[in-house]
């Protein structure tokens, strides 16, 4: 991973990190932020930025500069709003990462890190970190929150879990989310939300154990990665991936699962990051988003265990059963046949059964 320092979009001091033909770039002046995101040396900002607020600091009250950022969840609109407007303090590790680590937040006791590793080739390992530096217990997950340019979609894989009997997917809507919405679509694997100029706000989470999303706009896939953990409670109904979009950008976000968390203790929630140049065609259906990131299309099971093959999976085991007391009967009766010529007879007739 190559690292060097820049000026960007009028912030000093800035760390552009590049791996392969993949590279970020992360302020700091303010944050912990990253607030450029780029495949290619001529590729665009994947990354949302506010105009209006390039090249500012130090605002007194939480401000939208735009880019990715590490919160709490769940959302208050106190304690996940606290300024963050300090600069932070930038570190190199030991094991080839860099740290950029916020001041403690006055208001919670927070401490926020945002870790970057090179993961591969063009691919980075985001860690978010929240450490409680308070003086009582929290319960909170860190939440990774990465506003992208307009005009894209956003794809949200379903669970394809094979339990059959009890449900295993979830789709959990905002107050101000309408499902009726056109820019939602829902299909069997994947739910689709579409950024348009003139949306309002809405908001809705799915609890995915796949361990993905992604967005497409301009010919670029921008995916994260990340660990589910099946027997952890998660945020927001047990949201894994959220999706927040107006009218001038959307969200992209993963959580973590909820921890209480102790003086002193830390939690962290990681994502991988990969860009990568896909022919776009206009994603409507799951059948679009299979062929252009050129998923393997299934008949909707997800293994030899799924629950529709419960019936030739009963008949499978059965069958088994009676070879393997048919193969019994004739080991049996071969052993003996030295014996008495008679079961030679009985255990052809096993065998063939």
């Amino acid at each position: 991973m190559k690292m060097k320092k820049i000026t960007f979009q009028g912030w000093k001091n800035c760390i552009e990190l590049t791996n392969g033909e993949f590279r970020i770039v992360v302020t700091t002046e303010i944050g912990p932020r990253i607030i450029g995101a780029f495949l290619g040396s001529k590729g665009e900002n994947l990354l949302y930025l506010d105009k209006k607020l390039l090249g500012t600091s130090n605002q007194k009250v939480w401000t939208n500069y735009g880019g990715h950022r590490i919160w709490h969840a769940p959302e208050d609109s106190v304690r996940s709003y606290c300024p963050d407007s300090r600069k932070v303090v930038m570190a190199e590790l030991r094991d080839g990462g860099v740290a950029f680590m916020a001041p403690r937040e006055e208001l919670t006791g927070i401490v926020k890190t945002i870790n970057v590793y090179p993961e591969g080739e063009n691919s980075f390992r985001i860690e978010h970190q929240i450490r409680n530096e308070g003086l009582w217990d929290i319960e909170a997950a860190a939440w990774g929150i990465t506003q992208l340019m307009p005009g894209g979609t956003a794809i949200l894989p379903q669970n394809r879990g094979p339990e059959g009997l009890v449900p295993n997917r979830s789709i959990n809507f905002w107050p101000y989310a309408r499902p009726d919405d056109s820019r939602f679509v829902f299909g069997d694997r994947f739910v689709l939300v579409k950024q348009t100029a003139k949306g309002a706000p809405t908001k809705i989470g799915l609890n995915s154990g796949e361990g993905w999303c992604a967005y497409i706009n301009k010919n670029t896939a921008f995916v994260k990665q990340f660990e589910y953990f099946d027997e952890n409670e998660y945020p927001d109904l047990g949201s894994s991936i959220e999706v927040y979009t107006e009218g001038g950008y959307l969200e992209l976000e993963t959580l973590g699962p909820l921890a209480i968390l102790e003086p002193g203790d830390e939690v962290t929630h990681s994502e991988y990051w990969t860009a990568a140049e896909v022919e776009q065609i206009p994603l409507n259906n799951d059948k679009d988003v299979i062929e252009m990131l050129g998923i393997e299309e299934d008949d909707g099971c997800c293994d030899d265990e799924c629950c529709c093959h419960e019936e030739e999976q009963k008949a499978a085991k059965k069958a088994a059963k009676k070879d393997a007391k048919a193969s019994k009967k004739a080991d049996d009766a071969k052993k003996t046949a030295s014996k008495k010529a008679p079961a030679k007879k009985a255990a052809k007739k096993a065998a063939k059964k």
